[in-house]
């Protein structure tokens, strides 16, 4: 992820609790992500009015946070603007348990939808490709990350860079498709609870 943050996820999140931010940084990330897919321009006045509304009860961040959310709001952009697709989910390292893993990328890719259906509010609007991927990111939604399996730690393992990889695909499409073609519109200042 150093493409995109010189903070890792727990750096992040060190960050949020000091300044009492009750959202899990893959939340941020994946709100913010949603929003530059989903059209919403890569400038902060854009997009931090509406990361406080869902991630900090509409409290301003602190302004040294709002700062380094600023930088990772270009970081971000930047990332999904490169050529060579290096865009990648901000969430826990390897080192984290998988079980901590998969809650933080299920809370990333709702918060990405959340992100996503503030700017594109109706779908049936959009290229039948991108309602795909929306149900798909919809679906990992659902895993059951407490669930028990036969599966090995090694299936498991495999398994989870599977799905994360096939997010990560379904979100550059989006932002590709809806995201490069509706960011010259501002955010809408409705907020979807």
């Amino acid at each position: 992820m150093s493409e995109q943050s010189e903070l890792t996820y727990d750096q992040w999140s060190h960050l949020l609790d000091q300044a009492g931010v009750m959202a899990a940084m893959a939340e941020v990330h994946g709100l913010i992500s949603g929003l530059l897919s989903a059209g919403v321009k890569a400038e902060p006045e854009h997009i931090l009015p509406i990361l406080n509304d869902f991630l900090n009860d509409g409290q301003a961040l602190p302004i040294a946070l709002q700062k380094q959310v600023g930088q990772l709001i270009a970081d971000t952009a930047a990332a999904f603007n490169k050529a060579d697709f290096s865009y990648r989910l901000l969430l826990p390292s390897d080192d984290d348990s998988l079980s901590e893993r998969l809650e933080a990328m299920v809370e990333w890719t709702q918060a990405f939808l959340v992100g996503f259906a503030v700017q594109q509010t109706d779908l049936s609007l959009l290229p039948d490709d991108i309602r795909e991927a929306v149900q798909q990111l919809s679906e990992v939604t659902r895993i059951d990350i407490h669930g028990t399996d036969d599966s090995t730690d090694e299936e498991n393992e495999e398994s989870y860079f599977l799905v994360l990889e096939h997010i990560r695909i379904m979100v550059l499409n989006c932002h590709a498709e809806v995201g490069q073609k509706f960011s010259s519109y501002a955010a809408s200042n409705k907020t979807v609870h």
